[in-house]
């Protein structure tokens, strides 16, 4: 029973592989780490040239849905959390930004082409976000160490990239730093009892980490950096309670500086 469960939910997150095909999981294969043996272990799933095209080639099944009038509900809460804002014309950067797909999902949802700027630690990611959106910038670097000034950004957008990034501590900070007003965290697992845990998975068949926010800490670190949460949206449904023994949820945040 556990097994059709975590079935049906991967087939949610990864739609349109036929049934008679072996599927690549964008989730799979779960197990609880320590930090310390994350912070040991090979986990860099993300680096991996098949894993960028293996995920690109999901999203544009997502996307290619979004123009039939079936945007998928993590699509809907990232415009919704830069609609939020109240900002006319923002300048947006979207750290973790995969192969660049957020960017062309915003310009849909909001209406209006927007100002974007990518940053990812794959080169093979950029590489794809290059080729497929030439007229957008990307930007090779970490979420703990940006390289930008204080400030210059209007909207940080960690862009469902803090679930995997095990100095998560360090990325929120960093992420107030240089943004001007608003940081948006985007798609956020989290567990309302349970202590921030640690999770090694496969993504699109390489392995990875994963972290699940204690919703607690989560407020607590971003009300230590001087954030306030000022709106929560629904994400996409993603319910680890057959790994964790306890159900799990993910949400968006949409803070404001302001200290």
């Amino acid at each position: 029973m556990l097994l059709r469960k975590m079935n049906r939910l991967f087939d949610y997150l990864l739609p349109g592989v036929r049934k008679s095909e072996p599927p690549t999981r964008a989730s799979a294969d779960y197990s609880l780490l320590s930090r310390e043996s994350a912070e040991h272990g090979l986990y860099n799933g993300w680096h991996d040239h098949g894993v960028t095209e293996r995920q690109d080639a999901a999203y544009r099944k997502l996307i290619q849905e979004m123009y039939t009038g079936q945007p998928r509900q993590d699509f809907l809460a990232a415009a919704e959390a830069v609609r939020y804002t109240g900002m006319d014309d923002p300048l947006i950067l979207e750290v973790g930004c995969g192969s660049g797909y957020y960017s062309e999902i915003l310009s849909y949802l909001l209406g209006r082409s927007v100002r974007y700027l990518g940053l990812d630690y794959s080169a093979a990611m950029l590489r794809l976000a290059r080729k497929r959106y030439p007229e957008q910038a990307f930007v090779l670097a970490d979420a703990t160490a940006l390289p930008f000034a204080e400030g210059t950004l209007d909207i940080v957008m960690n862009g469902v990239s803090l679930m995997h990034i095990l100095s998560y501590e360090a990325a929120i900070t960093e992420a107030r730093r240089v943004a001007a007003r608003w940081c948006i965290f985007h798609t956020v697992p989290i567990a309302k009892e349970l202590q921030t845990t640690v999770l090694c998975k496969k993504a699109y068949g390489e392995k990875t980490i994963e972290v699940i926010m204690n919703e607690g800490e989560l407020h607590q670190l971003l009300e230590k950096n001087g954030l306030m949460v000022r709106h929560i949206l629904k994400s996409i449904p993603y319910d680890l309670d057959c790994v964790l023994g306890e159900s799990t949820l993910s949400r968006t945040y949409v803070c404001e500086i302001v200290d």
